[in-house]
């Protein structure tokens, strides 16, 4: 059995592929047997993304995933808080400390423990930044970093 964390950001990975499919979300409410409060926060936390991704592009329009700010992704509040404290400015910068194997786990941040370090990496999964994935803009940053 799933914890209420755990089941919330379930739902919200499970949203973000339907609304990117196309439904509504009325429709994601009812696929996903969804409260119309937990409905609003699936909501709330797309539209956070999405908005997001749109004043980056108008503001830098060769931007990419790696420069979307963690402040306005699709994390809890408190947990979006703690990595902007931390200095995490970018979903970049958390793929590079996920990725480096010579830094300590992101679980060592205090206030993030394995569920929210999970929250983090699934995140990024979405976004193809995990360093099992061709990560092709970090590969580049890393070898040749006096063009960035």
């Amino acid at each position: 059995m799933l914890s209420k964390l755990q089941q919330a950001a379930l739902n919200l990975e499970e949203a973000r592929g339907l609304r990117a499919s196309g439904a509504g979300y009325r429709e994601i409410g009812r696929k996903l047997g969804l409260s119309s409060a937990q409905l609003s926060h699936i909501r709330r936390a797309l539209r956070r993304e999405k908005a997001a991704g749109t004043r980056l592009k108008s503001a830098m329009p060769g931007a990419t995933s790696r420069d979307l700010p963690v402040a306005q992704s699709g994390l809890p509040a408190g947990l979006r808080k703690n990595l902007v404290k931390s200095g995490y400015r970018t979903l970049g910068d958390l793929a590079d400390r996920v990725s480096d194997p010579a830094l300590p786990r992101i679980e060592t941040i205090p206030g993030i423990g394995p569920h929210k370090a999970d929250l983090v990496k699934r995140l990024l999964e979405y976004y193809g930044l995990l360093a099992g994935r061709s990560d092709l803009p970090a590969e580049i940053e890393r070898l040749f970093p006096e063009f960035f």
